[in-house]
């Protein structure tokens, strides 16, 4: 499967604009329509992530889309800062409960566990998004995020099998996400036999 940055551009205008409700909402996963991705912060960051890292890629008309959201989406975040920062702590905190669970799920059903991650790989690159953000935002030491964020990797690069070379994310995202940065995304988790 290849990349589409038009989806994730649409995706990124559309959270970018439905950020002020969102923001001092209690919900953590906004809805914006049926036929688009959940509102999150995160979410949000990996689109600006991605795209901003394939700009070069994208149409004039493109770029100055993304250009437009970018503006939107830094506005807001000022507007908004203390919310903003409070999103990004919960979704932090969701985020890596869940990849806890997806460690814990392995130990029962490895095979299960392997189908289902490209989509928890996905979420790593949100939390990695989250975590950049957090760390900008000066929340990341004032939390225990780090020390969990931590034990969580060593447990996630505890199962991958690092001779099974394969880039999870869809093709063309090879030059947004260095394996340096983003090691999870070269490698499934390994299934006993």
């Amino acid at each position: 499967m290849d990349y589409d940055p038009a989806s994730d551009l649409r995706a990124l205008e559309a959270m970018a604009s439905n950020l002020t409700p969102y923001l001092y909402e209690k919900e953590l996963y906004g809805v914006i329509s049926n036929d688009l991705p959940r509102l999150t912060v995160g979410g949000l960051l990996m689109r600006l992530h991605r795209l901003e890292g394939l700009k070069n890629k994208l149409s004039e008309e493109q770029r100055q889309r993304l250009h437009d959201a970018r503006l939107n989406f830094e506005q807001l975040r000022s507007e908004w800062r203390s919310h903003y920062e409070d999103k990004v702590v919960q979704e932090l905190n969701a985020r890596l409960n869940n990849f806890s669970a997806f460690l814990e799920d392995y130990a029962d059903d490895q095979q299960r566990a392997r189908s289902a991650y490209p989509a928890e790989a996905t979420h790593r690159i949100i939390i990695e998004q989250l975590r950049i953000e957090a760390e900008e935002l000066e929340l990341w030491e004032e939390t225990d995020l780090e020390d969990k964020l931590y034990r969580l990797d060593r447990r996630l690069r505890g199962i991958l099998d690092r001779d099974d070379k394969m880039f999870v994310p869809p093709n063309g995202l090879q030059e947004v996400y260095p394996e340096e940065q983003y090691w999870w995304l070269y490698a499934y988790p390994e299934v006993d036999n």
